[in-house]
C-alpha cells in the first residue's frame, strides 16, 4: 500500500481534517491532498514527523509493518514503547525534553576536525531507522552493521570477541533490552567501543544517565546527518 493511502487511513483514524495534519506538519494542505491522491510523496525526512502526529510506526508508514492487518497496540500492549515507562526503567522521571545544544553541554562535547571511516554498528528496532542510518553513514565512507535489537547486538559482539566496531549507534526506546540496558551491558565488556545515543526520549534523567552509564555521545531525534557524522 502505498504511503499516501497510509497516511489518509491513520489521518481518518485520528479524526483529522487534511488542514489539520497540514497545520501540525508545517506544510500547505494542498501537499497533504498530493500525498494522498498519489500525485507526490513527503520527503523521506518528514517521515519520522508525519509518524509521531499519527501515532504510526515509521515503518508502517512506509509499508513495512502490519498495516491493514490489525488495529494499532493499544499502550499497555507495548512493551517499552511509552516515555513514562522507559523513565521509570531507569529510575528517573521528568518531562523537560533537551535541545541538541543542552544535550552537548551536559556531554562536554566540542567538535573534531579529524575523520577517519569507521565500522559502525547500528542498533534500532525501526527498518526504517535503520536504512536512513545506513544510507547517512555509507553516504560519508562509514561501514555499516545493522542490528534490529539489542539482544542481536550483544550476541555479535560477543561472537566476534567485541574487536571489530569502532562506533555504535544505539536506540533507547527498543522491545527486550532497552538502550540503556545494553549500553550498561557493552561498556561492562567492551569499554573501548565507543557508543553514541540516538532517541527522541532526551530528557535530562535519561541524558544524564546515558552520561554515568558511558555514553561517548547523545544525538537527539529527529536529527540532522551533519550532527551524527560529527560525532561518529
Amino acid at each position: 500500500m502505498e504511503i499516501g493511502n497510509i497516511i489518509r487511513e491513520y489521518r481518518g483514524r485520528k479524526g483529522m481534517t487534511q488542514e489539520e495534519l497540514a497545520q501540525a506538519l508545517s506544510v500547505t494542505s494542498q501537499a497533504v491532498s498530493r500525498w494522498e491522491i498519489g500525485a507526490s510523496y513527503p520527503d523521506i525526512a518528514m517521515v519520522p514527523g508525519i509518524a509521531k502526529v499519527l501515532e504510526v510506526s515509521a515503518d508502517e508508514l512506509l509499508g513495512c509493518g502490519n498495516f491493514g492487518k490489525r488495529e494499532p497496540l493499544s499502550e499497555q500492549d507495548k512493551p517499552m514503547r511509552s516515555y513514562s515507562a522507559l523513565v521509570k526503567s531507569v529510575q528517573g522521571i521528568g518531562d523537560s525534553i533537551l535541545n541538541q545544544s543542552q544535550i552537548d553541554s551536559i556531554f562536554d562535547y566540542a567538535s573534531s576536525a579529524g575523520r577517519m571511516s569507521k565500522l559502525v554498528l547500528v542498533v534500532d528496532d525501526s527498518d526504517f531507522m535503520r536504512m536512513m542510518l545506513t544510507d547517512i553513514l555509507g553516504s560519508a565512507g562509514h561501514r555499516v552493521v545493522q542490528h534490529g535489537s539489542g539482544e542481536e547486538c550483544l550476541e555479535k559482539l560477543q561472537a566476534d570477541n567485541g574487536i571489530r566496531a569502532d562506533v555504535c549507534v544505539l536506540d533507547i526506546n527498543m522491545p527486550g533490552l532497552n538502550g540503556l540496558e545494553v549500553l550498561e551491558k557493552i561498556k561492562k565488556d567492551y569499554s573501548y567501543l565507543k557508543v553514541i545515543m540516538l532517541s527522541a526520549l532526551c530528557t535530562e534523567e535519561i541524558v544524564k544517565k546515558a552520561l554515568e552509564l558511558g555514553a561517548d555521545g547523545f544525538v537527539a531525534k529527529p536529527f540532522q546527518a551533519s550532527s551524527l557524522l560529527e560525532r561518529i
